[in-house]
């Protein structure tokens, strides 16, 4: 059983098991796309197939930098495989030519869109003053 939140001073995530199933699940598409010998297949692959695995209900956490960082190296470990290049600036610039922008801001994209979609939801303009009233 893995731990989720990590005890401490403060509460820290533990996305070990978010980089397990991504390589898990990186590592199946990329031992039966091999053979088809297209690497731009094999990104699109990872980017509708393994990247919903990092990116997960991230939105809702507030992960610290490090563990963004940590995420991202994934998927540059993808990519520097796919490609058959070494990491650094050969990496980035395949991420910048087909469109996979950073995963910091993948994230904040979504946390907006996720913000924005529960101010608008019916529930939280019925709780919010509930609440609202309570902490003040």
């Amino acid at each position: 059983m893995y731990n989720y939140i990590k005890t401490n001073r403060t509460c820290v995530c533990n996305f070990d098991h978010v980089k397990a199933k991504f390589y898990r699940t990186f590592n199946c598409i990329y031992a039966k796309s091999f053979a088809a010998n297209s690497e731009l297949t094999t990104m699109e692959l990872l980017r509708s197939c393994c990247l919903p695995v990092l990116l997960y209900a991230l939105e809702s956490l507030v992960p610290r930098a490090g563990n963004i960082n940590s995420l991202n190296n994934c998927i540059n470990t993808g990519m520097a495989k796919i490609f058959c290049v070494s990491f650094g600036n050969c990496v980035d610039f395949i991420r910048q030519m087909t469109g996979l922008i950073s995963l910091r801001i993948l994230v904040a994209e979504r946390r907006s869109r996720f913000f924005s979609k529960l101010h608008q939801s019916s529930l939280f303009q019925t709780l919010f003053p509930l609440f609202y009233d309570r902490m003040f």
